[in-house]
């Protein structure tokens, strides 16, 4: 393989112009130089096709002839990868200048063996800007069998990954009929198959605002992992882990102030105790 394989970024938008420079420019920052981006524009009504376009040959615009869901966008995006490695940027999401150039080292060490690497991300509130936390600060990020710890949580930013070509297809790409979920979709079914290898520092930032789907769909992002994980049964680890997602779909209806959904879910899944849980530890946290 090449001491600097190409790496493919794949940038799905629609409606993105707000923050669309910004992320690009941190692709054009990296240290790490052999990259090509597969801009997938899910025909935008704004100027993300005027921006995207600004750039040189090494961002591959691509535009969807009608607005499509999340996971067909993806699915067509990937179509176009040209890459050894293909790494995701979300248009409202930054990378740090070494990100790029940590991650297929670790690649390149692993002999072809691991499916995935992902790193440390700093989550940052657009509307509120003082308001920003690193993610798991102080704690390791797990690496190797990564596949238990996932299925309890989906703790890897879309933005900090990065997977091998051949082993993200293998596994089956992203799922085109998902509307949020997409990313946990494609962790879990690497995680399964494939160690996986982890940055510890913090090597992208996670843009919160109220446009962002992770805010606009938190129940449907919550249906969505518990339909993917019921499809990965039997296994035992996916049967432990079922009761926290049933839990975190409750907290995502409070959360759209849904108190219907809420008791529904808590009283068909008998989920409370794993609500409590989390609660707890939030609450040690803010007072400890």
């Amino acid at each position: 393989m090449n001491a600097q394989p190409l790496v493919s970024v794949v940038m799905n938008c629609y409606n993105g112009e707000r923050y669309l420079r910004d992320a690009i420019d941190s692709v054009y920052s990296q240290t790490y130089t052999n990259w090509e981006i597969i801009f997938w524009d899910n025909a935008s009504t704004d100027r993300t096709a005027e921006i995207a376009q600004s750039y040189d040959n090494k961002l591959r615009y691509f535009r969807s002839d009608e607005t499509t869901v999340l996971g067909k966008a993806r699915v067509n995006a990937s179509k176009q990868v040209q890459g050894d490695y293909i790494a995701f940027l979300d248009a409202d999401d930054l990378w740090l200048e070494k990100k790029l150039e940590q991650q297929i080292a670790i690649f390149l060490k692993s002999d072809n063996q691991i499916g995935m690497v992902y790193g440390r991300s700093e989550i940052f509130y657009e509307n509120k800007p003082s308001k920003r936390f690193v993610h798991k600060e102080g704690a390791a990020l797990p690496d190797g069998d990564i596949f238990y710890e996932l299925a309890q949580e989906n703790f890897i930013v879309f933005s900090s990954a990065i997977v091998d070509r051949d082993k993200f297809f293998k596994c089956g790409g992203f799922p085109e009929y998902f509307l949020n979920s997409t990313d946990y979709w494609v962790f879990m079914h690497i995680a399964k198959e494939y160690p996986c290898g982890v940055v510890q520092e913090v090597c992208c930032k996670n843009r919160i605002h109220d446009y962002s789907l992770s805010v606009k769909q938190r129940v449907i992002g919550a249906q969505e992992a518990i339909c993917m994980m019921e499809d990965m049964l039997p296994d035992k680890r996916i049967e432990d882990a079922l009761k926290k997602q049933h839990a975190n779909l409750a907290i995502m209806y409070i959360m759209e102030n849904n108190l219907i959904g809420f008791f529904y879910t808590i009283i068909k899944y008998r989920c409370m105790i794993p609500i409590l849980s989390r609660l707890y530890i939030k609450i040690k946290g803010v007072l400890f």
